[in-house]
């Protein structure tokens, strides 16, 4: 029975493996932030060039941590393969800190999304205001030509997570505690269960011996 014992375990973990892998209808880039301006990421853009359309900071309320809107989507094409650029600028971020940004979005909105995170070269700005730009193109198909001609703008939750000790996003933490918990006691609940089936199986045997 213990061989049944061991496969409950290892069923657990790796359902407790995968689950971080577990996305729908969502697009992220993880980076840190940098130490010193001359540590700055590979991606350099002037920033005073930018019409940034909203801004995400860890400093403050949560709310500054989500922001809600409709981006711009269009078609690819050979000059534009994939499709608008919009710009979130992420203020007052943690030097040497590890993020993590997300685009979320609705199954009724087809869309493919790419993020990546640059910094200014604008001197005047502290090292570590960085900037997220969002790519987004339309991924449908339909007989209507005025959606095929102009897509609509989709609507997107931005949601900027600092790793908690560089391994975990703080808002996955009340969620991974909660796989722990359950996982633990299902353990426990599958240990003693496998216990009492082998009490009742060993009884029958003996009985049918004697």
């Amino acid at each position: 029975m213990m061989v049944g014992l061991d496969a409950f375990f290892f069923f657990f973990v790796w359902l407790l493996f995968w689950t971080p892998s577990a996305f729908a209808n969502t697009e992220k880039v993880i980076f840190s932030v940098p130490d010193t301006p001359s540590s700055a990421l590979e991606n350099v853009i002037n920033g005073s060039n930018l019409d940034p359309i909203g801004q995400l900071s860890p400093a403050g309320s949560p709310e500054k941590l989500l922001l809600r809107i409709e981006l711009p989507r269009e078609f690819p094409t050979e000059s534009a393969p994939r499709g608008v650029d919009s710009w979130v600028l992420l203020k007052d971020l943690k030097p040497g800190a590890r993020y993590e940004a997300r685009v979320c979005w609705a199954a009724t909105t087809p869309s493919d999304f790419w993020l990546s995170v640059h910094s200014s070269l604008d001197s005047s700005g502290p090292s570590s205001d960085l900037y997220l730009k969002i790519s987004a193109i339309a991924s449908y198909y339909t007989i209507n030509a005025t959606l095929m001609e102009n897509p609509e703008p989709v609507l997107v939750d931005i949601i900027l997570d600092e790793f908690l000790l560089g391994v975990l996003p703080r808002s996955l933490l009340n969620v991974g505690l909660f796989i722990v918990v359950v996982a633990g006691v299902a353990w426990y609940a599958g240990f003693h269960l496998i216990h009492w089936l082998d009490g009742i199986t060993r009884t029958g045997l003996k009985d049918k011996v004697a």
